[in-house]
């Protein structure tokens, strides 16, 4: 009777694994509810998504107030439908790449509101009143999961030449669109091989012996 029963029993393990009843469920899809959460505004379902993504740590982490902001930048400055991706990543990446400068604040919503910097952010109808759209937040996501087109000294975008011109989008309706390079290519150089490989490993070290103090 114990060995019919361990039989039965097996063969129902057998079964279940063969169809897969106890397989494990599939990982939510964390970055198409971020997208749909920054379309509808709801911070509540953004700010778990991004958690849920953020749980693996070798994934780049996402944060769901920087996406919303950096989409209504795309989609202030690149937001008409007929206006290409690339532009979109370009407008994003400047913002960015001001974010990592020594030029510039050190955080996207201090970037953003700079004054002086980006015309009209600081009106109730950047703030309050827009809301980003699809494409503007994938291009946004796409660059805060590290997509890159342009140089990192590549900090200014506009109709005027600012800087040493990295590349120029034309348009019929805006016309030139200039991606500039900032006036001081010095701050941007990568250090020699040897010594980027010793601070890199440096930096691992420090990782180290912080994480073995805590």
């Amino acid at each position: 009777m114990k060995r019919c029963f361990l039989l039965l029993t097996a063969a129902l393990m057998w079964l279940c694994m063969s169809t897969g009843a106890w397989a494990e469920e599939p990982e939510p899809d964390w970055l198409s509810l971020l997208t749909e959460a920054v379309l509808a505004g709801d911070r509540e379902a953004g700010i778990a998504a991004a958690e849920g993504w953020n749980v693996v740590e070798s994934r780049p982490r996402l944060d769901y107030d920087e996406l919303r902001l950096l989409s209504k930048l795309i989609t202030w400055e690149a937001g008409s439908s007929w206006l290409t991706d690339e532009l979109r990543l370009g407008v994003g990446e400047v913002a960015l790449n001001r974010v990592a400068s020594p030029e510039f604040p050190d955080t996207l919503e201090k970037v953003i509101y700079q004054e002086g910097q980006y015309l009209g952010t600081d009106t109730y109808d950047f703030r309050c009143a827009l809301q980003p759209s699809r494409p503007c937040v994938e291009a946004a996501l796409r660059l805060l999961l590290g997509e890159r087109i342009l140089a990192p000294q590549v900090v200014f975008e506009g109709h005027a030449v600012q800087g040493k011109v990295h590349s120029v989008f034309r348009d019929l309706h805006y016309g030139r669109i200039y991606f500039c390079e900032s006036r001081y290519p010095e701050l941007y150089e990568m250090p020699e091989p040897k010594l980027r490989d010793l601070l890199s490993e440096i930096a691992e070290q420090l990782a180290a012996v912080s994480g073995k103090e805590k």
